[in-house]
């Protein structure tokens, strides 16, 4: 992707805008965001109602929350109320729960281009007078337009050239203006502009592509057409934007970085962070954790399928991945797993299919899969922790995080959310921290309790990726003593989190590896690389498949010659999945 490069007038309000018009913008900005607060808040309540810690701790987070996001709401209304070149005059309006959240009855918008500008001045200003990028702000703006974050980010990062383009810019736009008015006034006194050769223009142009040596934003900004507050502030966050950058892009790669990391990775043995692509400091970024690996490439190698944003893996405990990853692959050619998938092909639900093996069989199974497992899920939670405290830290920058993984990568993941979740609220809020969150097959419990906690640490999406076909799974989720109601098997009944079904696409524990970027695709996650999604498809999801795949006819073979051991095969009047 090109760099962009700074232009002051993508981040100034459109001026060309009636009073009318601007009122439009705010009145609508107001009543989304109010809907969007509301939201959040139901979220906090939810968890409270949910929880099982001490009701007076709950409360006291419940309330930490909703400060926040009360002190994030009205500060974001107040950018809008400048952007918007305060319409209507006095004060900002006060937005609480009571707020009108409904957006029938408002006047229609301005054009698309009209409202990105305004809510680019609106990021900008939200940007440089906190200096971090609220997850909430780019959840709410990513649900309202499209917000050209690239050329926010190149004003801050390099301010001279962005004023100097503006410059460029008004001189450009004065000097057609000044043109046509010369041209309207010989018409009108009978002399012909051909009459004066080329000296007017030469005058004109001559006098206008001498640069303005030493303007000061404030200046361009006036040529602009912005006064008043927002110029103001606009003229602020351009003196200061070398701090903002500092606290938005964080630490990655330097000294602090790495003390951060090495006083946080006491407990697991083996953490970093790698970047999938050169970063190049985007406002916000990725983090994806893969859930065991083939090879040690598999840390980074099933992200390239997304753009965009700065993405970086987590890279965890790799011997223990290797080993799980060689277990797992063991474990789908043994016997009685073939007999397991044999069944399920012919829809037989687990706990009928679970109960028929025989204790011997199940003795076959833990022997290749219990220590590997049970080792790397151990680790898992202990990395998970780890990166709750990385994210709190902000290791990665003021900027949102959005936490994306796979199998034993979703049980770090929602670790790491029940770390930020159990914070005290005097450790600092940590509403703002992580916008979204993807998890595919995930190895925890589908416990509504816990997914509550998560769903108000997240500002955005939470995603649920599950398929209820998923053997290994269930087999995995069985030794090791864990309930049947697994969120990587089944929907998770909590309001706020988004249950996706790929039973269709993954029928087994190894495939998520090779759709993790088609479930990404259809989960209409932002930033997925089509072409490397089908890259992907062919070089993994095919090799995959044609590994674990089973016909109907082997599966009919397989069953016939049953899992061994004394093992009984389910009667023919076992109940079958729907």
């Amino acid at each position: 992707m090109p760099e962009k490069h700074g232009d002051l007038t993508k981040v100034t309000p459109p001026t060309d805008l009636q009073a009318a018009q601007l009122q439009a913008i705010f009145e609508h900005v107001f009543r989304r965001l109010a809907s969007h607060r509301n939201k959040a808040e139901i979220y906090a309540t939810n968890e409270y109602a949910l929880s099982g810690r001490d009701r007076d701790v709950m409360a006291a987070v419940r309330e930490a929350h909703i400060a926040e996001l009360n002190r994030w709401a009205q500060e974001l209304l107040g950018h809008t109320w400048t952007a918007c070149q305060e319409p209507g005059g006095g004060k900002c309006p006060m937005l609480d729960a009571l707020a009108d959240t409904s957006t029938i009855g408002l006047p229609s918008l301005p054009d698309e281009a009209h409202i990105n500008q305004t809510l680019q001045t609106v990021l900008f200003l939200h940007l440089t007078t906190s200096k971090t990028y609220h997850a909430h702000t780019r959840a709410f703006l990513a649900s309202f337009v499209h917000v050209d974050e690239d050329a926010v980010a190149a004003t801050l990062k390099d301010p001279e050239r962005a004023v100097q383009e503006a410059e460029r810019k008004s001189k450009t736009q004065r000097a057609t203006e000044q043109h046509a008015a010369r041209n309207r006034t010989l018409r009108r006194v009978g002399v012909g502009v051909a009459a004066v050769g080329g000296g007017v223009l030469i005058g004109l142009t001559g006098g206008l592509a001498a640069p303005l040596v030493g303007a000061g934003v404030s200046t361009v900004l006036g040529w602009l057409g912005v006064g008043g507050t927002a110029a103001g502030l606009l003229a602020s966050g351009l003196a200061g934007s070398s701090v903002v950058c500092g606290a938005l892009f964080g630490a990655y790669g330097s000294q602090r970085s790495a003390e951060m990391v090495a006083r946080c990775t006491r407990e697991v043995r083996d953490l970093a962070l790698e970047p999938v692509a050169r970063p190049r400091e985007t406002l916000a970024v990725r983090l994806c954790v893969s859930g065991w690996l083939a090879a040690p490439a598999d840390v980074a190698a099933p992200w390239t399928v997304l753009g965009g944003d700065d993405t970086f893996a987590l890279r965890w405990e790799v011997e223990a991945l290797l080993q799980l990853s060689d277990a797992l692959a063991a474990l789908v050619q043994t016997e009685a797993m073939r007999f397991v998938q044999a069944q399920i092909v012919k829809r037989t639900v687990f706990a009928a299919l679970f109960a028929a093996l025989s204790p011997a069989v199940w003795l076959k199974i833990l022997r290749v899969i219990d220590n590997p497992w049970m080792a790397a899920k151990s680790l898992a939670a202990k990395a998970g922790r780890v990166l709750g405290t990385l994210l709190a830290g902000r290791v990665l920058g003021s900027r949102p995080v959005t936490l994306v993984g796979y199998s034993l990568g979703s049980l770090v993941i929602f670790e790491a959310l029940q770390f930020l979740a159990r914070l005290p609220p005097a450790e600092g809020p940590v509403a703002g921290l992580v916008q979204d969150v993807y998890l595919f097959g995930a190895p925890v419990p589908a416990d509504e309790a816990q997914w509550a906690a998560a769903r108000r640490v997240v500002a955005g999406r939470l995603v649920n990726g599950y398929a209820t076909q998923d053997y290994v799974l269930a087999v995995l989720a069985r030794v090791s003593h864990m309930s049947w109601g697994m969120a990587g098997l089944q929907p998770v009944m909590v309001q706020g989190v988004e249950n996706v079904d790929f039973t269709e696409e993954v029928g087994g524990h190894l495939k998520w590896r090779g759709m993790v970027g088609r479930c990404l695709q259809m989960c209409g996650a932002p930033g997925v690389v089509d072409s490397e999604v089908e890259l992907q498809l062919q070089r993994t999801a095919q090799k995959i498949a044609a590994d674990t795949d089973m016909s109907q006819g082997e599966a009919e073979k397989v069953i016939e010659a049953g899992p061994g051991d004394g093992a009984e095969t389910p009667p023919k009047g076992t109940p079958s999945v729907k």
